[in-house]
């Protein structure tokens, strides 16, 4: 009787393995794994690739058991697995309990997430500005009639480069200068030692006439505003106002006033500036030269809005008048 009986209960749990359902419906497969290694048909617990494992295993390979064989093992094995790895009941509504809190968490982490980016890129963007407007270039409105026929009437929009802009790309156009002067006189260095013939000294004497040119530049370039640039300014007599001019004389130079009986010599650091409509404009003819260190920046750009626009440069407009120069400095 005993012997009948482990014999249909083996056979009962040998079924129960050939049947697919069973490891769907009882046993978590996330946690088994198959092993047929070397005959060996055996399910194990799987600790990692819980997910892969589903499309890894095979379970049509149950049905190559022996057939008529009976194994303890297994329904030992069946037995370990429903205690261990089986299925739990879940309460009513807990998928949808972890969707909701799922959702919530996405959406509070989502909205932390926006307003702290929306925050670091509205600083980012005024830090931007703010060194954009005070360090590269900017705009500003116009007043007043000083500058006609320039500026003719208010409202116009002037663009200008920073002082700070314009005495980095002074100081650095000086670097590029110098050391093409140096390349040039070690090129007329090597052609004076080494060459004699009568086409060469053409050659030498190109090279030196080049050199000559760019230490003139280098002498001119170390003021870094010309006569006849407009420039926007903090006014001498105002701190609190912004005068647009236009640059007549720099340091060293000798010019005379209103007259031709006396006339005035620019100190060093400083420059004198005029409005191009002399008889209605308060500038340096009151209140003298004016120190370089006001300057705010070079007006390059005019916008009448709608209406017209121009590049401004020292050379156009209303000149330099010689007549006015004692003495030019170089």
């Amino acid at each position: 009787m005993n012997r009948f009986y482990h014999y249909t209960r083996n056979i009962y749990s040998s079924k129960c393995f050939k049947n697919d359902s069973f490891f769907y419906s009882k046993i978590n497969l996330k946690f088994v794994s198959y092993n047929a290694k070397n005959g060996t048909h055996k399910y194990s617990a799987k600790i990692n690739n819980a997910y892969a494992f589903r499309k890894n295993v095979n379970l049509k390979k149950i049905n190559n058991f022996p057939k008529g064989i009976i194994n303890m093992p297994y329904s030992c094995y069946r037995t370990y697995l429903l205690k261990k790895y089986g299925l739990t009941k879940r309460p009513e509504g807990y998928n949808t309990n972890i969707t909701k809190n799922r959702i919530e968490r996405y959406f509070n982490f989502a909205e932390i997430y926006h307003s702290l980016n929306f925050i670091k890129n509205v600083i980012l963007s005024l830090l931007f500005i703010y060194g954009i407007n005070n360090y590269v270039f900017d705009m500003t409105l116009t007043s007043g009639s000083s500058m006609y026929p320039l500026i003719n009437k208010d409202g116009v929009i002037l663009f200008y480069i920073c002082d700070c802009s314009l005495r980095f790309f002074n100081e650095l156009r000086n670097v590029a200068i110098y050391n093409y002067m140096n390349i040039l006189y070690k090129i007329y260095n090597i052609i004076h030692g080494n060459f004699d013939n009568i086409n060469f000294v053409k050659v030498k004497n190109t090279i030196a006439n080049k050199i000559e040119n760019l230490k003139n530049k280098i002498k001119s370039n170390q003021n870094v505003y010309k006569r006849g640039d407009v420039v926007l300014l903090i006014s001498p007599v105002n701190s609190n106002k912004r005068v647009c001019k236009r640059i007549i004389g720099i340091e060293n130079d000798k010019l005379y006033v209103n007259d031709f009986n006396s006339f005035v010599e620019v100190p060093k650091n400083h420059i004198w500036i005029e409005g191009d409509n002399k008889q209605d404009s308060f500038d340096s003819r009151n209140y003298g030269c004016v120190n370089i260190n006001l300057v705010i920046g070079k007006i390059f750009f005019l916008l009448d809005p709608f209406r017209s626009f121009s590049f401004i440069t020292n050379k156009g407009n209303c000149g330099i008048e010689p007549d006015r120069f004692v003495h030019m400095s170089n």
